[in-house]
């Protein structure tokens, strides 16, 4: 098939992290599609200052990939003159050179709603895969009505886990399809560390907000009881800082490492270093750093807050209640005490076989045909 990309988040040279999780599907889709990727943003300035906008190209097999940037304005009107652009392009300068079978956007805005306007005047069939939570989207009247067009008209909508399908389905009911985000698990290795005496516990994600729940993860590991430990710390943000000041009020900042942000490529070799990875997030849609982890046999611990309720089994970790440092402090201990009732192979192959890139794609293009054959019948 043609499989068109539509997407305003996807990795650059400078931030391996933004859209990672597009870009590990495209690399699958490729495999056995032509895919060709339009990735779009906004800056205030860029070459082709005159034209209102910059378009960079490249090809690689068959994978074709876009980066259009396009000249920020006036407040008022950026938004729009940000959307029209973007279609205009696609309209004007990619469907003529590459006729896809189908639209795969991510994110209903503004990716989904530009595909979906493709959609009912190109008629061509859309899929949005949604990712984020559906309220982040309602910081305005005009988004709201723009979403809501959005998941009324477009041919089929994806969630990333089943909670986040019940939290669009109470602003929108419709039907909407689950299918986890991938991990390539080729690129990480078993981890096969010795047991020198000191837990090493991991910790990656964004600290620009409390949202991942750094913050209860520093007190769990400092209460009395916690065994010998070393906290690795991936990740950067606003609150680093403050984190750090944390855990010198702790008295724990000799057993914490705080790293920054890790490029994408070094993220197998952060794993390498643990026995345990912890994630104590108050919300996740998903959690890939969780079957990353799992994808190096390394046992988790993770939150009841949406995704990892669908990602972490028994053979390979623990479940808790969220907003508990006594709870995750406890689990530390039984994962500690049992480091080696959980068998690395085991978790490994769970996380492969159930989010690697063999039952993404079966999933994905099962999909792909159901929507193709239903929009020929409407």
């Amino acid at each position: 098939m043609n499989i068109l990309i539509i997407t305003h988040t996807y990795p650059e040279r400078n931030n391996s992290w933004r859209g990672s999780f597009v870009k590990e599907q495209v690399k699958s889709l490729c495999t056995v599609h032509n895919v060709t990727v339009v990735y779009f943003k906004n800056e205030k300035e860029t070459e082709g200052a005159g034209k209102g906008y910059s378009v960079s190209k490249s090809i690689a097999g068959n994978l074709t990939e876009y980066t259009l940037t396009i000249n920020k304005s006036f407040p008022v009107v950026n938004q729009f003159i940000f959307l029209l652009r973007t279609y205009q392009f696609i309209n004007d300068e990619v469907l003529p050179g590459f006729r896809p079978d189908l639209i795969h956007s991510h994110l209903l805005f503004p990716g989904g709603f530009i595909a979906t306007l493709l959609q009912q005047r190109k008629n061509i069939p859309n899929i949005i895969t949604e990712h984020s939570r559906i309220s982040t989207y309602f910081r305005s009247w005009v988004h709201k009505i723009l979403v809501s067009y959005t998941l009324r008209k477009a041919n089929t909508i994806v969630a990333v886990s089943n909670s986040l399908k019940a939290q669009i389905n109470s602003y929108f009911p419709r039907p909407i399809r689950v299918i986890y985000n991938i991990v390539d698990v080729s690129k990480f290795k078993l981890n096969d560390k010795e047991d020198n005496g000191i837990l090493n516990i991991g910790f990656l994600g964004g600290l620009g907000n409390n949202n991942k729940g750094l913050d209860i993860l520093l007190k769990s590991v400092s209460l009395p009881g916690t065994k010998s430990f070393f906290l690795h710390i991936g990740g950067s943000g606003l609150l680093k800082n403050d984190y750090i000041k944390m855990a010198q009020e702790l008295g724990i900042e000799s057993k914490c490492k705080f790293y920054g942000e890790i490029p994408h490529n070094e993220i197998p070799e952060f794993y390498s270093a643990l026995d345990l990875f912890i994630l104590p997030s108050r919300y996740e849609t998903f959690g890939i750093v969780l079957i990353e982890a799992m994808a190096c046999g390394i046992p988790v611990i993770a939150t009841r807050c949406g995704g990892p309720e669908e990602i972490v089994s028994d053979e390979s970790g623990i479940l808790i209640p969220g907003e508990n440092a006594e709870e995750l402090s406890n689990a530390i201990g039984k994962i500690s005490e049992n480091l080696r009732s959980y068998k690395k192979n085991i978790i490994r192959n769970y996380a492969e076989e159930n989010f690697g890139r063999k039952v993404f794609l079966k999933r994905i293009n099962k999909l792909y045909n159901e929507t193709i054959n239903s929009s020929t019948h409407e």
